[in-house]
């Protein structure tokens, strides 16, 4: 799983939300339609949790663009309301990426003029990317799952 996973579940989501609104990415064109939103990355890395572990961390902006009045002004209501509706999506701690969930959270700050923003935060523990496990030679694919030992306990009386 990568950041681009993460991405995609949250514009899923978005897109579950708002079907009709069109979700820029990559780029937001200088004549972009309203309502409308720009979903990107912002910031993305790994530390160091492990020899063969790395916790990945990302922080993904959504810019909001509201519909207009025939001044071209966006109201700050309707930018506050759909920053709700999407903290109100996004309820957290873990979100749904393919089989996994990961830790995720979600802060609005106070609109400005004309847009509004969303921030997301996920983390979660994966395999040092390149890792080669020296038990096995591989990157840790062929080491057993948990489902397949079997622990006993027995009480020894002294």
């Amino acid at each position: 799983m990568n950041q681009i996973d993460v991405v995609e579940a949250v514009a899923a989501r978005l897109a579950e939300l708002w079907p009709e609104r069109m979700i820029y990415r990559d780029f937001c064109p200088a004549a972009f339609q309203r309502p409308s939103a720009f979903l990107y990355v912002r910031d993305a890395g790994y530390e160091d949790a492990a020899l063969g572990l790395v916790e990945w961390s990302v922080e993904i902006e959504l810019e909001l663009f509201s519909a207009t009045d025939a001044y071209s002004v966006a109201s700050t209501e309707a930018l506050r309301a759909e920053q709700a509706a999407v903290l109100e999506r996004f309820p957290g701690p873990g979100l749904a990426v393919g089989d996994r969930h990961i830790m995720f959270s979600a802060r609005a700050d106070t609109p400005g003029p004309g847009t509004a923003a969303v921030t997301f935060f996920a983390r979660w523990m994966d395999r040092r990317p390149g890792y080669t496990d020296p038990n096995t030679g591989e990157g840790g694919h062929d080491v057993p799952a948990m489902e397949h030992f079997a622990v006993r306990v027995t009480e020894q009386k002294g």
